[in-house]
C-alpha cells in the first residue's frame, strides 16, 4: 500500500470509531473484501476499510473496523488481519473497541486501558493446526497486553490531559447485550468492561511475536440503576461524541511510538 517505509504500528478501530481515519493524511486505502478470507462484513459502525495514514512524519495502518465471531465466521478468519499485520512487519497493535462498564467507576465517555482479559467467547483463533518452525504451540498469555506499549499509552494520556481508567476486558460472544444477571457475574469474576471483540485479536498478535495494547471507550453502563436496555444505534453515537479524544490519544501515542 503506497511507497515508502511500512508502518510499525497499526491500530484497529471500534465501533463507531471510524473517526480514527482523520488522524492524519491517508496516502492509500483497501476495502477489507480486497484481501483474500477477510470479508467486508456487514455490521453498522465498521467501516471494513483499511488505510495507511501519514501523521506527521511517521505512518501508521489504520483498520476502520474488525470481524466478529457474531457474524458467524470462524475464529480464525476474524483475526485475519492481525496475521496479516505480522506477514507486513508490523511489531505493534492498539486495538480499540467499545465497551460497556460493569462497575461503578467506569460511566459512558470514559476511556478505560486494559490491564488483562477474561475469554468468556468459549473460541480461540489458535485451535487447529500450527506450525512450531514459526510460532509455538502454546504461547504465554500471563502477561497479554504489552507493559511498555501500556505505559506508552499512560505517557499520551498524561501529556494529553486526557483520563484514563484502567481495568479487565470480558470478551463474550453476542450479539446479546448482558442480562443483568451476566453483567453481575462478570463483575464478580473481576472484569469492569465487556464487549464481544479484542481478545481473539490480542491472542493472535501475541502468538506472531506483536506487542498489543487495547483501549475501551466505555460506551454504556451495566452497573446497578444505570443497567438500562442497550442499542447498537446507542452504542454507536456513545462512540461518536468520545471519539475525537480517542483521536486525539491514539495521535499522541503514534508520535511517541516512533
Amino acid at each position: 500500500m503506497g511507497e515508502g517505509p511500512r508502518p510499525g504500528l497499526a491500530v484497529v478501530a471500534g465501533s463507531g470509531l471510524g473517526g480514527l481515519a482523520a488522524i492524519g493524511r491517508v496516502r492509500a486505502e483497501l476495502g477489507f473484501e480486497a484481501i483474500p478470507g477477510l470479508g467486508a462484513g456487514a455490521v453498522d459502525g465498521h467501516a471494513g476499510r483499511w488505510l495507511l495514514i501519514e501523521v506527521g512524519a511517521e505512518r501508521v495502518f489504520v483498520l476502520l473496523g474488525r470481524r466478529h465471531l457474531y457474524e458467524g465466521i470462524a475464529p480464525r478468519a476474524a483475526v485475519l488481519a492481525i496475521r496479516v499485520l505480522a506477514r507486513l512487519g508490523v511489531g505493534r497493535v492498539v486495538l480499540t473497541n467499545a465497551a460497556g462498564g460493569l462497575t461503578r467507576r467506569l460511566a459512558p465517555g470514559d476511556l478505560m486501558l486494559a490491564t488483562g482479559h477474561i475469554n468468556l467467547m468459549f473460541a480461540n483463533p489458535l485451535l487447529g493446526p500450527n506450525d512450531e518452525r514459526l510460532v509455538p504451540r502454546f504461547p504465554d498469555m500471563s502477561r497479554p497486553y504489552s507493559p511498555a506499549l501500556s505505559r506508552l499509552i499512560r505517557e499520551a494520556a498524561r501529556e494529553r490531559g486526557t483520563a484514563l481508567k484502567e481495568g479487565v476486558y470480558a470478551a463474550v460472544s453476542g450479539p446479546t447485550y448482558e442480562t443483568r444477571a451476566e453483567a453481575a457475574m462478570l463483575a464478580r469474576l473481576g472484569a469492569d468492561a465487556a464487549g464481544m471483540s479484542t481478545v481473539p485479536e490480542v491472542l493472535a498478535a501475541r502468538h506472531a511475536g506483536l506487542e498489543a495494547a487495547a483501549v475501551s471507550l466505555i460506551t454504556n453502563s451495566h452497573a446497578g440503576p444505570r443497567h438500562g436496555p442497550t442499542t447498537h444505534e446507542e452504542v454507536l453515537k456513545a462512540a461518536r461524541r468520545s471519539g475525537d479524544r480517542l483521536a486525539g490519544l491514539i495521535r499522541t501515542i503514534i508520535a511517541k511510538a516512533e
